[in-house]
């Protein structure tokens, strides 16, 4: 599969350096005769695919994967060295990481970053603003506790995965709805004796 690219250009005249010209040691340009060096890397020529089960091992000098020894290793843990394949790898915080550590890390408390799970406020507003309005005289009560949430976290971490504000904006607004109507009952009743 061929990706296509921005040519490689010469910096004094921007001329394309030429795809034989690349990772060369003493390669000049075509154009201006300038002493260039355009070092490219083979990964410029793969696209990122679907995640790997991890290679087979073909050689017998070939490091394998600590927990699949038929697997080829892709990069050692860097807590505790083991070789880990494709599928082995956790990438957590710029770091390699294998099953094992990982689990003896959030077993022990040491992974301060790592969220098992997390609280999805935006339902809790929601439902704080939809529950009490079916029983009525709640949502005196409970109209301001939704705002409340709503403002309080807002920009707080919501599920691992991405979700949007809309739950949030849905609460908001029904709270407002019960503390004008609110408003508008109470105001009501004063001017009606």
């Amino acid at each position: 599969m061929e990706v296509a690219l921005d040519p490689l250009v010469c910096f004094r005249c921007r001329k394309p350096i030429p795809a034989e010209d690349w990772n060369r040691d003493h390669a000049f340009c075509a154009g201006c005769h300038a002493p260039l060096t355009a070092t490219v890397f083979p990964a410029l020529f793969t696209t990122p695919g679907a995640p790997s089960s991890g290679a087979v091992v073909v050689d017998d000098g070939e490091a394998s994967c600590f927990y699949h020894p038929q697997k080829r290793a892709a990069a050692p843990c860097d807590q505790c060295g083991r070789f880990l394949c494709a599928l082995c790898q956790i990438e957590f915080q710029g770091q390699n990481w294998c099953p094992r550590c990982m689990e003896s890390g959030a077993a022990k408390g040491r992974l301060a970053h790592l969220d098992k799970q997390r609280a999805l406020y935006d339902n809790i507003a929601l439902a704080t603003a939809i529950l009490p309005a079916l029983l009525v005289f709640p949502t005196i009560l409970s109209a301001p506790v939704t705002l409340y949430l709503v403002i309080r976290y807002w920009s707080a971490p919501s599920s691992i995965l991405p979700r949007s504000k809309v739950r949030f904006m849905v609460a908001a607004f029904l709270a407002i709805v019960e503390i004008a109507a609110w408003i508008w009952l109470i105001v009501y009743q004063i001017y009606r004796r």
